[in-house]
């Protein structure tokens, strides 16, 4: 079933659920079960979850096949709001300026205004050298 979905390119950030289990021995985590947006540094964490997630259900399962099933329970929902949190945090158009690129400039300019006050963007951040 889930082979049968096509192929997720950026910028389509797809959720692979409602199950991410296939038969009783395969687990789908990480970008593979929830893709974000890459600057938003929410992959590596989200995946680092979800191998968490799975350790522990391995760990409390009676079987491998109970533990995939307890996986999908556990992180299934989660993976799916990530999905959509990433979708709308840069939307297209007007509001997407509004919601996404002036928040940016205004941190910019509010940083540079009273810096002991206002923290850099995140995005400013990694754009740094060194």
């Amino acid at each position: 079933q889930i082979a049968k979905k096509p192929p997720s390119f950026l910028p389509s950030f797809r959720f692979v659920g409602p199950r991410l289990h296939q038969g009783d021995r395969t687990v789908i985590l990480g970008d593979c079960a929830h893709t974000v947006k890459p600057y938003f540094g929410l992959g590596a964490n989200s995946a680092l979850e979800d191998v968490s997630v799975l350790g522990d259900a391995l760990n409390e399962a009676s079987d491998t096949s109970e533990a995939v099933r307890e996986f999908t329970k556990r992180r299934a929902k989660e993976s799916e709001v990530l999905v959509k949190i990433s979708r709308g945090l840069d939307r297209p158009g007007l509001l997407g300026f509004a919601t996404f690129v002036l928040p940016l400039i205004l941190d910019s300019i509010f940083n540079k205004l009273a810096p002991k006050i206002f923290a850099p963007n995140i995005i400013s951040m990694l754009q740094r050298d060194g």
